[in-house]
């Protein structure tokens, strides 16, 4: 992920301190960075910023359209939540390093009981955006059953059928053989 906290210091009368988000290099989409398709879902290292972590789905080749379906309203939720938690984090280091700044610049020490005020503050001002993004994630996810239902019966059915063409059990990366071991 191109995207680097970096911090620059200023110096004046007495040092403070300012923090700056480098967006040049950040691709616009986070699931960009791989481009080859992959053999199984990925899980990649979380965002500096938005702390998720990307996931590149897998399309398989026979990929049914209720599989497909299925897999976009999950990138949907993903690329959701990713430009939530990105904007959300970068308000509150901007937020919290101006904070920072204002107490420095009263040649004050900020303390964790200053840090709390600011805290709770800022979750003040943010719960009416916050609340929105619940709802909106809530009723994402149940949009999502319907999906996830079709393509599983959908799966499931498929399965059967190309076990009974070969005469062997079907194993391969369908809705219902996923692992989530190492």
């Amino acid at each position: 992920m191109a995207l680097m906290l970096r911090h620059t210091i200023k110096s004046a009368c007495c040092q403070s301190y300012k923090r700056t988000i480098t967006t040049a290099s950040r691709k616009k989409n986070w699931t960009e960075n791989l481009a080859a398709p992959v053999a199984a879902d990925m899980i990649g290292t979380p965002d500096p910023v938005s702390n998720l972590r990307p996931v590149k789905y897998y399309i398989p080749p026979n990929e049914t359209a209720e599989e497909k379906e299925w897999r976009e309203s999950c990138q949907r939720v993903d690329a959701f939540n990713e430009d939530f938690w990105q904007k959300n984090n970068t308000l509150f280091m901007n937020a919290k390093a101006e904070f920072e700044d204002q107490f420095k610049a009263r040649g004050e020490e900020v303390t964790a009981e200053a840090m709390s005020m600011f805290y709770k503050d800022f979750l003040n001002k943010a719960y009416d955006r916050q609340m929105e993004y619940n709802r909106t994630w809530w009723k994402m996810n149940i949009a999502q059953l319907y999906p996830g239902f079709k393509a599983a019966i959908r799966s499931l059915s498929k399965s059967k059928q190309e076990s009974a063409q070969t005469g062997q059990p079907n194993k391969g990366n369908g809705f219902w053989e996923k692992s989530f071991e190492s």
